[in-house]
């Protein structure tokens, strides 16, 4: 009788130990999961950093001779609007489109790499490029072809769906993260009780 109870819990560690190795691999697993996921979002962000960075020269290289007539067209659409809607003669302060091109690298080089270590600060990063970005660059109901409008819609909506998964990024963390201050305040009443 001792002989089978003491078997009995030799078994019973045995599959107690194997099931915690089960649940440590698969968290292991799903972390690796999310980490690679993680390197193919911001490798798209990297790469046109990169070239963006490569490209720069003196006075902000090719990127900037594109933006210039976007960035223009934008200021005086919202111009425009203010001032149809309000009346108010509202200008843009002057800013070189180069500066404009330095931050949106910034936000997006700087915003990547937080990102691959899972930072929600690197994703918010992202986002708020892709918010500057995507209707300034992206703008394809302005445009004048439509090899040239299939070409910014299809982008236009990458970039929304990249968007669309860094604020579920950014939710999961801070849903997680205030999971983690709910637990820690359970154990710490538990100890007070």
């Amino acid at each position: 009788s001792m002989k089978i109870l003491f078997e009995g819990r030799r078994t019973a560690h045995r599959h107690s130990t194997h099931h915690s190795s089960l649940v440590v691999c698969y968290h292991t697993s799903s972390m690796m999961k999310a980490f690679f996921g993680r390197v193919l979002v911001a490798l798209l962000f990297i790469a046109s950093f990169h070239q963006k960075y490569e490209n720069f020269g003196t006075d902000g290289g090719d990127t900037v001779k594109l933006m210039g007539p976007k960035v223009a067209l934008v200021k005086l659409q919202i111009e425009s609007f203010v001032a149809e809607k309000t009346g108010a003669d509202v200008k843009f302060p002057s800013i070189e489109d180069k500066h404009l091109l330095m931050v949106a690298m910034f936000l997006e080089g700087a915003g990547a790499l937080l990102y691959v270590f899972g930072s929600s600060t690197g994703a918010s990063m992202l986002m708020l490029f892709l918010l500057g970005v995507t209707p300034v660059m992206h703008d394809f109901w302005n445009s004048s072809s439509p090899d040239e409008m299939q070409l910014q819609q299809i982008n236009f909506f990458k970039n929304l769906a990249i968007f669309g998964a860094l604020l579920s990024f950014v939710a999961m963390n801070t849903s997680a993260a205030a999971g983690k201050k709910e637990l820690k305040k359970l154990k710490q009443l538990k100890k007070t009780n």
